[in-house]
């Protein structure tokens, strides 16, 4: 009798227990991956964008490439490249910054520089993409960037990692 009702006592917590546990590793998980949204994205860049306009380029860049700040969230940051593909400012990785990566692809062969250049040049828009995640120790994860063009020299850009339709 004791076990019966052992075993009907467990049943009941046990599922709950379950349902617990994956709301909280599924929220886990998704914060890992990043919750921001097309929209915090493009909000971002354009207050980098209002930032880039209103200050000298220096000044600009190096906002954009400081470890802290309002141009670093951790897995939300600005980069800044010239038309040429060079890295002139990067928040998530600076060592990259005067390396010119125009002929660079990532692991699916996107050609992500050159791609960023041609949509920027057009004004602003929108490519998916592989590149390292800094708050995971570089490990390439998908990417949804949005790049706008800052004048006839440059532009800049930001992303959300995760797949594009989480991001939306």
């Amino acid at each position: 009798m004791k076990h019966s009702s052992l075993y009907r006592i467990l049943s009941l917590i046990l599922p709950v227990l379950f349902v617990i546990v994956c709301l909280f590793f599924g929220d886990a998980r998704s914060e890992l991956k990043g919750n921001r949204t097309s929209a915090e994205v493009q909000e971002f860049v354009d207050k980098a964008v209002a930032y880039a306009r209103t200050h000298p380029k220096n000044d600009a860049l190096s906002a954009f490439s400081a470890k802290t700040g309002e141009f670093n969230k951790g897995d939300l940051y600005i980069f800044a490249y010239d038309f040429s593909g060079k890295v002139l400012a990067h928040g998530g990785d600076q060592s990259l910054i005067g390396k010119n990566l125009l002929k660079m692809t990532d692991p699916t062969g996107v050609a992500v520089i050159s791609e960023l250049v041609r949509i920027a040049r057009q004004g602003s828009g929108w490519l998916y993409y592989t590149w390292p995640n800094p708050e995971h120790a570089g490990r390439q994860e998908p990417k949804n960037g949005y790049v706008v063009k800052i004048d006839e020299n440059w532009f800049i850009g930001s992303g959300a990692y995760g797949s594009a339709e989480q991001n939306r």
